[in-house]
């Protein structure tokens, strides 16, 4: 009998993913990793002060008055430059995809989610793939599919860093295990669905990373802490089946391979 031989993740971890449509790994960044993004982040926080951009989402309802409140910057790996470049390309994080969904790796966007202390807003229960990643229309047809959509046919995933410690007074992502299973719903996800008890918060510390699945039901409360919040996302993908993926208004490196089986 054959087995396969994994990159990074053990066979306990690949499988773990599959089962729960999510996947937590410790220490992942070392503290050079993390001292490095935050001062990246830094520096575009201040530069926002005094300008705009389409990239960069404020809080809607922040109470702070003297400086601008950053929910979300989108495409970090162009507005951060190199070390954000080097994040989306490590040969670890590569690796981590290549376990999960095979090759080619495919990139898919990127972005900073934020939330300032006793400022950051909620995120909505939902799932990633209906924000953007299919049309209207594909995604009405999805729905009709039920639970005969698989995770494996549409194989995007995203990968949270924890530049900081993640609890849930500071809002961490909260998910339900398996719900990756249950097929593709209306955006946002009515609550009603939601069983609090199969609810688990991803209280992650400083350098750890999260991965999950694209089906995967998950949100955020609001930061009711004095404590900061950041958590840059990749989301990478490898070939869909059955699933019509689209490019809709992510950037250019959309699509682009970073690995493959050549």
């Amino acid at each position: 009998m054959t087995t396969h031989t994994f990159k990074h993740l053990t066979t306990e971890q690949v499988d773990a993913f599959w089962l729960n449509g999510y996947l937590v790994l410790e220490n992942f960044l070392d503290s050079t990793d993390v001292t490095t993004l935050r001062a990246s982040i830094d520096v575009l926080t201040d530069w926002i002060n005094t300008t705009e951009h389409p990239s960069f989402q404020v809080e809607p309802e922040s109470k702070n008055c003297e400086n601008t409140v950053i929910r979300k910057i989108s495409s970090i790996h162009t507005h951060g430059g190199a070390p954000w470049d080097q994040l989306m390309r490590r040969d670890d994080v590569l690796n981590v995809m290549e376990d999960l969904v095979g090759l080619p790796v495919q990139f898919h966007h990127s972005k900073v989610m934020m939330k300032a202390p006793y400022d950051g807003s909620k995120k909505e229960w939902h799932q990633d793939l209906p924000q953007g990643f299919v049309t209207q229309t594909e995604a009405d047809r999805l729905r009709q599919l039920g639970s005969d959509l698989t995770p494996e046919q549409v194989p995007v995933l995203a990968i949270q860093y924890y530049l900081d410690d993640a609890t849930l007074g500071n809002g961490c992502l909260q998910l339900v295990p398996g719900s990756h299973r249950h097929g593709l719903f209306r955006d946002p996800l009515d609550e009603s669905l939601i069983d609090a008890r199969q609810v688990v918060p991803a209280e992650i510390s400083t350098g750890g990373a999260l991965l999950f699945h694209c089906l995967t039901w998950h949100h955020s409360a609001p930061n009711t802490s004095p404590l900061l919040r950041r958590g840059p996302v990749f989301e990478y993908m490898a070939p869909a089946h059955g699933v019509d993926l689209t490019q809709n208004n992510f950037d250019d490196g959309w699509g682009q391979i970073l690995r493959n089986g050549v």
